[in-house]
């Protein structure tokens, strides 16, 4: 069922070929592998999703930072209405010192009372994170004065600012509009202030880092987008209230009749917490989003390498050499010569066969070792690991396994070197255009740039059984994938053998 001397007569005629191939296929690889990874596709991708990062938390910064001053400036509004009142009922039977001091300490703790009220009205826990920040929304921003003492002055110093200190003199004496307006400058300043020195707390950071490690957010990342910098934060913050506030006058002086104040607040706030995702159109932002969070790097080298540019070459020696080996020396005669030195026409199909899958196999072992070398030097972020590249390159022969055995079942059947060709390499070539223009309506690229009516293609090539996606997620789809490649290619070999066995040959 083996023939040595065939063997080596079939090395002899396509190896010089097969080494030109297999050079240029390794060749290629190396480039795509060392060239985007330490040039274009990662640095990219980086930069892509490190925009979305810092947008995202730029918005949620500038979001934290209007809710804060809704809340301190609502409950600084609570506290004068309640200090005008105690002060009233006071000032009838104190001095006006004494009615002050009353009035403010009436005031004050009525201020603690509200804090709570609204934690319950907006349903955090006490002890949640959501309430100590609303709690601290209110009553550090106010800084309110226990035992002759002001409570947080010392996270205001801590910070190089000066503890505030809220002016409750002129609340009976000035006007309301007057009064909103500082009390809507005193809350702006130290909200802004409440926020950014939270911020940049350590721990803080921490619980930021956990949320974001999932995009690759590192401490180095995260403080050279400079929100660990407490003035950074700030101005952030001053910054978006400023037009909170300028958007807020706009809209009040210019009213329509079904609005409130509450209404346009509300909307405003809705406004402030915007990111650049959210301000385009859904299909943009989530297709910007995809190209952030995909690995561009293992799409490049797992789809688009193994599964079309690194199979065209050896689909043109899989189709030569398969015609060679069988039609093409029946076509010239030279199959006459074989048969008539007493070997059998089953050790023929059988040897032949042997040095096909025997070439590719070797040649995929070379381009396995190639691409791990290059995975080895490559300084880039990817999902790709040496077990990945083994399983993709040992799915990739699979797919020239079943290819080759399409074409050597084509060379059997047919006496024509013409007819081998056109039927078998034809068939082949056809799978790999198809498997080009699928990919521009798979999944694997992002929905910017996806046609899905070209997904059609990926059901009409067996290219598509190779599924690199499941491979480099980890799945197990593509096991009974390859496991179709592999009886497509030993059925085509069987069938072939056979039919060559029984036709009759023009000898």
């Amino acid at each position: 069922m083996f023939s040595k001397s065939l063997f080596k007569q079939s090395c002899k005629a396509n190896g010089t070929m097969w080494i030109i191939i297999t050079v240029a296929v390794c060749f290629m690889l190396c480039c795509v592998m060392l060239i985007a990874g330490d040039d274009g596709l990662s640095a990219t991708k980086n930069s892509i999703q490190d925009t979305i990062v810092e947008e995202e938390i730029t918005s949620a910064t500038q979001l934290r930072a209007v809710n804060f001053y809704n809340i301190a400036n609502q409950a600084l509004a609570h506290f004068d209405k309640t200090f005008k009142a105690e002060y009233t009922k006071a000032i009838t039977t104190m001095s006006e010192n004494k009615a002050y001091d009353t009035a403010y300490k009436n005031a004050q703790s009525e201020l603690f009372k509200y804090a709570d009220e609204v934690i319950a009205k907006k349903g955090f826990a006490p002890d949640s994170r959501e309430a100590l920040e609303v709690k601290g929304a209110i009553l550090m921003v106010f800084n309110p004065k226990v035992l002759g003492m002001h409570m947080f002055d010392e996270f205001y110093t801590d910070l190089g600012e000066k503890a505030p200190r809220y002016d409750a003199h002129s609340i009976v004496s000035d006007s309301e509009a007057s009064r909103k307006l500082y009390r809507q400058n005193y809350a702006m300043n130290n909200s802004s202030i409440f926020l950014a020195g939270n911020m940049v707390k350590q721990e803080n950071i921490d619980i930021v880092l956990q949320e974001l490690s999932k995009y690759g957010v590192t401490m180095e990342k995260y403080q050279s987008f400079g929100f660990d910098k407490y003035s950074n934060v700030k101005e952030i913050a001053m910054h978006q209230l400023v037009n909170f506030r300028a958007n807020y006058d706009f809209r009040m002086n210019n009213i329509k009749e079904n609005e409130t104040e509450e209404g346009i607040i509300e909307e405003l706030t809705k406004e402030s917490g915007k990111s650049l995702l959210a301000s385009l159109p859904s299909e943009v932002a989530g297709a910007i989003e995809e190209i952030g969070q995909a690995d561009l790097y293992g799409i490049l080298v797992g789809s688009v390498f193994f599964k079309m540019a690194g199979l065209l070459l050896p689909i043109i020696y899989v189709i030569m050499t398969a015609n060679a080996l069988i039609a093409g020396q029946v076509d010239s005669g030279s199959m006459a010569y074989i048969l008539s030195s007493s070997v059998k026409r089953r050790t023929v199909t059988c040897t032949q066969a042997l040095y096909l899958v025997g070439s590719l196999l070797v040649m995929f072992i070379c381009t396995s070792i190639a691409s791990m070398i290059c995975l080895a030097i490559v300084n880039v972020e990817t999902t790709l690991t040496y077990g990945n590249l083994l399983l993709i390159n040992f799915g990739a022969f699979l797919v020239l396994f079943a290819m080759s055995g399409i074409c050597f079942l084509a060379s059997c059947c047919f006496n024509r070197s013409k007819h081998s060709m056109a039927i078998g390499g034809g068939l082949n070539m056809f799978f790999l255009v198809a498997t080009m223009l699928g990919l521009f309506g798979s999944p694997i690229l992002p929905s910017i740039v996806r046609m899905k009516a070209l997904n059609m293609f990926n059901y009409v090539s067996i290219i598509s059984l190779f599924d690199v996606v499941s491979i480099i997620e980890g799945g197990f789809a593509y096991l009974w994938k390859l496991a179709i490649l592999f009886v497509i290619g030993v059925v085509c070999y069987i069938v072939g053998s056979e039919r060559f066995a029984r036709k009759d040959l023009p000898l």
